[in-house]
């Protein structure tokens, strides 16, 4: 046998034996492809199981719970109500048949029991209740399926990456195969690229088997940690749910959402430098949503942190431009730092949009959403709250900035705030009245308003004798209080008022007028809650506002203290 021969003996042995060897590396790539793609099934099914599982506990349990208050505690209290109405009136018959109602309606709802129900208050821990009943269960089972959709995913992706190195395995067979067709040393560059593929492949399905065996599995001590926490929050235990959370975090040092959740915890408890840096950390473990970026930027307002905020802030508009919220953000926090021209804009932006949802819902013979007019509100009770600040005032329940925290002449910062709160309201007023943006100014111009009682009316309902509240402070126990105020200029077809309480408004008290007010200058309104002898009004600081024709005109308030 010729040395050629010999040669060529010899190849076509090493070609079989590549040939051969990549065959069993196929065979076992194969093996593993089949096994991740099993375990991703067997993980979706699952996540379809626990989707399907929190979505009919949620279900049933908003059902059970609509019924236990809509139905039986309300029920319920309705007869406490007579109850007490049958006591003032000193009708003794009518109260036992009231209270026997009462007992036999307490044993068809849990809502009812010791852990619940607070006797004295004659109420019942509602957030307690939804919580046990299914708020807890339900976000396990969401968080449960979250995670298995997350572990199927995972697992689908090695399974690709398998299907991806049995085609190229294909392809180094097929040079191998070319490579004893061939003469020459092209043949070798068949065999040295086929060898190369065949490398890569092993190193491959290496690291492959790695992630299979590392792969992120469920956990289930975590997630049931964070469902508690959640629970928790609901109930307004935030030191209670951070502990829950930080045992979440415990058990899963790269949960996104027990960190978010702990940091809005802090947030509530006013700790907001540590809110903030839970809040950064759950964005750098991969959440990084509308809703983050919403609370992020606002505590970076918070915090005097502005350029960091208004970045927050456009990774939100930037794909969302419609959501209110976060252009009243941005709008004040330009503000703050003294970015008249900038604030100006996100403001007009703001209106432009809140128009645009207030006509795209009515040519569609709907109402816009109420957040619409949540959203109007609270953006001018921030600037109010700026106010408030600046004029070193603030309020309870106020969140701005500290006042050195503020960029600029302060002065400036004020009117600016207040032009564009006035703004904001009158928009708020015409948009829901009327459809459109406020029309002109008008000449009608309100003195003051003094708050007190009417003690004397006669036949006609006019009033004879009104008492001022001294010190613009309202005893606690009365059900109504009278607005007493005097104007000049052109009276207006339309007044609404609105009145609120700790800087929201109680629409109950809300009042819309087009009494004919050109016989005086000197008119009383009254509010209250008339349709009832039970309700009073309740301890805190109300503000009354009035509209001339959407056109906003004066404003008051008093306090109404035990």
């Amino acid at each position: 046998m010729s040395n050629e021969t010999q040669k060529e003996q010899r190849f076509e042995n090493m070609v079989t034996v590549l040939i051969a060897s990549v065959a069993i590396w196929v065979a076992i790539t194969a093996y593993f492809q089949n096994y991740a793609s099993n375990l991703s099934d067997q993980a979706r099914r699952r996540a379809q199981q626990y989707a399907i599982d929190s979505t009919k506990s949620e279900v049933s349990g908003v059902i059970q719970f609509s019924y236990d208050w809509q139905g039986a505690f309300q029920t319920w209290k309705e007869l406490d109500w007579q109850i007490t109405a049958a006591i003032q009136n000193g009708d003794k018959e009518a109260e036992e048949r009231y209270r026997k109602l009462q007992e036999k309606i307490e044993p068809l709802s849990p809502i009812f029991g010791a852990e619940y129900f607070d006797r004295f208050y004659s109420y019942p821990d509602s957030y307690k209740y939804e919580s046990d009943l299914y708020l807890v269960e339900s976000t396990r089972l969401s968080e449960t399926y979250l995670a298995e959709s997350e572990l199927g995913n995972f697992t689908d992706n090695v399974a690709d990456s398998l299907i991806v190195q049995l085609t190229l395995l294909t392809v180094s067979l097929s040079l191998y195969g070319l490579s004893m067709a061939l003469r020459g040393k092209i043949r070798w560059l068949f065999v040295a690229v086929g060898s190369g593929i065949v490398v890569v492949c092993v190193a491959w399905l290496g690291w492959s088997l790695i992630q299979l065996t590392i792969r992120p599995e469920v956990n289930h001590q975590a997630i049931q940690s964070f469902a508690e926490g959640i629970g928790l929050v609901h109930q307004a235990r935030d030191e209670a749910a951070i502990e829950k959370f930080s045992l979440a975090i415990q058990e899963n040092p790269r949960y996104a959402k027990a960190y978010y959740e702990r940091g809005l915890s802090y947030y509530v408890l006013g700790d907001l430098t540590t809110a903030v840096s839970e809040i950064e950390r759950a964005r750098i473990e991969g959440l990084d949503d509308i809703s983050l970026n919403w609370n992020l930027g606002w505590l970076y307002y918070l915090t005097g942190q502005y350029e960091k905020g208004l970045e927050a802030n456009e990774r939100v508009l930037s794909i969302r431009p419609d959501v209110l919220g976060v252009r009243m953000n941005n709008a004040i926090t330009y503000l703050s730092m003294g970015d008249f021209e900038n604030s100006q804009v996100q403001y007009d932006l703001l209106i432009e949009e809140a128009l645009r949802q207030v006509n795209e819902a009515r040519s569609k013979n709907a109402e816009p959403s109420a957040s619409l007019w949540y959203y109007m509100d609270a953006g001018a009770l921030d600037l109010q709250n700026l106010i408030y600040e600046i004029d070193q005032s603030p309020k309870a329940w106020a969140e701005t900035p500290s006042a050195d925290q503020l960029r600029g002449d302060k002065a400036s910062i004020r009117e600016f705030a207040y032009q564009q709160m006035k703004r904001l309201k009158e928009t708020t007023v015409a948009l829901e009245f009327t459809g459109g943006l406020p029309g002109g100014q008008s000449n009608f111009q309100v003195e003051p308003f003094i708050f007190g009682s009417v003690t004397v009316a006669d036949d006609s309902g006019l009033v004879t004798s009104f008492e001022p509240a001294a010190n613009a402070v309202i005893p606690y126990g009365e059900d109504s209080f009278t607005v007493k105020f005097t104007y000049t200029g052109a009276p207006p077809k339309q007044i609404i008022w609105k009145v609120y309480i700790n800087g929201y408004e109680d629409q109950v008290l809300r009042s819309i007028s087009t009494e004919d007010i050109s016989s005086g200058d000197t008119w009383y309104r009254s509010f209250g809650y008339y349709y009832t002898n039970i309700f009073i009004l309740t301890p805190g600081e109300y503000t009354v506002e009035m509209y001339a024709d959407n056109t906003f005109v004066q404003s008051g308030s008093f306090t109404v203290k035990e």
